[in-house]
């Protein structure tokens, strides 16, 4: 235990932090779950890139309405990858299908709340698993659009598939497949 002890004062100092007072993460962990300020449940899903993480919002997202699932990254050139290729990166289409995953979930989860006539109750989303297939890189200045379909909700977690395209839905460049647990949801009987 003092070796333990000795390793966390010393990485703690070498971070700028004299004792655990002065580090920028004071409080504890908690079990306690906290309402988002901003929930996503009461969003449209005309707004949803618009409200969901710090991410999407800053990578500029937008929710495209003429289709079920969808949204996309517009072309910037600051989220292009090797300026060489001047297409987006490969993290930036791995974020918004991870986006476009879990908006999935909340437009399936909404579509069972009204279906069982209960108001919508969501927690929190946690990715369980992403696997990203690349299939090839984004054209040069293009825009990628993401959609995304939810396949199943079972007790609390969720299995998505998602698929990423600049100009063809039938020419893809990335395929995912996903789970992510839901936190916080209502309990439905078997």
């Amino acid at each position: 235990m003092q070796l333990f002890s000795c390793l966390c004062k010393r990485d703690a100092q070498t971070a700028g932090f004299h004792d655990a007072t002065s580090a920028p993460y004071t409080g504890g962990m908690s079990d306690e779950t906290q309402a988002p300020e901003e929930p996503m449940s009461d969003a449209a899903p005309s707004e949803l890139a618009s409200r969901g993480t710090a991410l999407s919002t800053a990578l500029g997202f937008e929710t495209l309405t003429d289709r079920a699932c969808a949204m996309r990254a517009p072309f910037r050139a600051d989220l292009v990858g090797d300026p060489a290729d001047g297409a987006l990166a490969g993290g930036v289409i791995f974020a918004l299908l991870d986006q476009t995953c879990g908006m999935a979930i909340g437009l399936a989860l909404r579509a069972r709340s009204e279906a069982e006539g209960r108001a919508m109750m969501m927690g929190g989303m946690a990715t369980l698993d992403f696997r990203l297939d690349h299939i090839r890189a984004p054209r040069p200045g293009a825009a990628v659009t993401g959609e995304a379909e939810c396949l199943q909700v079972a007790g609390d977690v969720a299995v998505v598939r998602g698929w990423a395209y600049d100009d063809d839905p039938a020419d893809p460049i990335a395929a995912a497949q996903a789970a992510f647990m839901i936190t916080g949801a209502p309990r439905v009987a078997a």
